[in-house]
């Protein structure tokens, strides 16, 4: 087994003015990815649940705003694919509609609107409405292909809410298709390859069962989907899903789909009581045409808040700047917290 679950745990002390300068000890841990080697530290906050926010208050900064989703705005806002990639401009499926995206994050780039309502809360995301979103946009990304033979590394990705840095509060997921990975795809395709060259397995199905066995941070299954709290978090909650034996995002089925739903479903559920109110979330792709078993299509969901009192980014120096996640609650008491609901 090459899998090493690595942690280190250094201790500082400070002078506590509210205990009259006595002497306290604070403990910060770091973590090693067992894939990536990647280094986060985590800072074990007490603080089990967040406090709300209004949202209200918040939607009603932004009623002035002509939303570029919304019904009366979709037609005329927004911009069409040219006739090569989609005849009819755009694609839709019931109330999901696929346009370009304004901004070219890489060479093929598309928001994906989810639904006609403008604001759907956390709790209000059903089966059927993320089904849609994800196996529509399965439908893109194979056209893409067919049009554009070069590219071969893709993703669906999700920014929830503004503390995400999601610029649009009506539900849109963003697929980006290209030739080169982000850097953290191509680490875990590389390291990945690695790994199964090294030990003879493949990481992910041994990840699964070595996650079971410990028990620790194996939240649940649905389906062909493993649920876990992420070992080296990159936010406050941190959760993972690894779809058992499936390379690209193209090869997934719909029951593959399904399973992803339904589990995200929970996972809300587990937000809304917790009060978190925004997430970013990315479901990763292997390398498109490759012949390799080294990659499985794994998703993160991790959860985004604003600090209080001057409601600050929750991203700092230390990630912006030194590549360094900071995580807020360890691994083990999230997969506590979350096991419930699955």
């Amino acid at each position: 087994m090459g899998i090493e679950f690595k942690k280190r745990q250094q201790e500082t002390q400070i002078l506590d003015p509210k205990h009259r300068y006595r002497p306290k000890t604070l403990v910060l841990e770091t973590r090693w990815d067992p894939l990536t080697g990647r280094t986060v530290r985590i800072l074990d906050l007490p603080i089990k649940k967040l406090e709300s926010i209004n949202v209200e208050q918040l939607l009603a900064r932004m009623q002035d705003v002509q939303c570029p989703f919304c019904p009366d705005g979709l037609g005329e806002m927004t911009p069409k694919f040219p006739g090569n990639l989609l005849p009819e401009g755009r694609l839709h499926f019931g109330e999901v509609c696929i346009i370009p995206n304004r901004l070219p994050f890489d060479k093929f780039c598309a928001v994906v609107v989810l639904t006609r309502r403008h604001f759907v809360p956390i709790v209000d995301f059903t089966e059927e409405l993320l089904f849609n979103g994800f196996s529509t946009a399965q439908v893109f990304l194979r056209r893409v292909l067919e049009v554009d033979v070069r590219v071969r590394f893709l993703s669906i990705n999700w920014n929830y809410f503004p503390m995400s840095g999601g610029s649009v509060i009506h539900p849109h997921l963003q697929i980006i298709v290209g030739e080169f990975p982000s850097n953290y795809q191509r680490e875990m395709i590389q390291c990945g390859k690695t790994y199964k060259e090294k030990w003879g397995r493949n990481f992910w199905d041994e990840l699964i069962e070595e996650e079971q066995a410990l028990g620790k941070r194996y939240v649940g299954s649905v389906g062909n989907t493993a649920w876990l709290a992420t070992y080296a978090p990159r936010g406050y909650a941190d959760i993972m899903a690894v779809i058992r034996a499936q390379q690209s995002i193209i090869d997934l089925s719909d029951e593959d789909f399904k399973d992803i739903s339904q589990g995200l479903i929970r996972v809300f559920r587990y937000f809304h009581d917790f009060n978190h109110y925004s997430f970013n979330m990315t479901l990763y792709s292997g390398e498109c045409g490759a012949e390799d078993d080294s990659f499985w299509v794994n998703g993160r969901i991790v959860t985004r808040r604003s600090v209080p009192p001057l409601e600050a980014s929750d991203v700092n120096y230390l990630e912006k700047l030194h590549g360094e996640s900071i995580g807020y609650k360890r691994p083990e008491r999230l997969c506590e917290e979350l096991r419930g609901y699955f």
